[in-house]
């Protein structure tokens, strides 16, 4: 029995959605961690190589330095943003991890490297002097 056009086109229509969604990037798909982060507030707690603690409210949005997120502190600095990326030089996919996210302060030389979960962040932080830290974050049901 030999295929009607109908079916064929069905077919084809199929294979092309297949293809088109295998080739988007977790970004592209809606699977980054900018989408667990923008619009969330997190109540922070930071342990310094110093031997100080400070507890900050962090809070994610889009729109200001980084053209995929932004990480602003109490204190108002702006901190641009990216997921970390997956795959090798060769086939590098950028801004694509489900949880890992890297924020830098380039005003103040600091950078945050964390982690997304359902419990919260967590992660460091190093300055260009050496400085380094530790934070945990638990989510806030309000804004900063």
């Amino acid at each position: 029995m030999k295929p009607s056009g109908s079916t064929f086109a069905v077919v084809m229509f199929s294979a092309m959605v297949t293809v088109l969604l295998v080739n988007l990037s977790p970004a592209e798909a809606g699977g980054n961690c900018q989408d667990k982060l923008v619009g969330k507030a997190y109540d922070c707690t930071e342990k310094e190589s110093t031997g100080g603690t400070s507890d900050l409210c962090w809070e994610f949005s889009a729109g200001g330095t980084s053209s995929n997120f932004d990480l602003f502190l109490a204190s108002s600095t702006d901190y641009g943003c990216a997921c970390q990326g997956k795959g090798s030089f060769k086939k590098p996919g950028y801004n694509a991890s489900s949880n890992e996210f890297e924020c830098v302060g380039a005003s103040i030389d600091f950078e945050f490297h964390g982690k997304v979960s359902s419990k919260g962040l967590n992660g460091q932080g190093s300055a260009a002097t050496g400085e380094t830290l530790f934070f945990s974050c638990t989510e806030r049901s309000s804004p900063c």
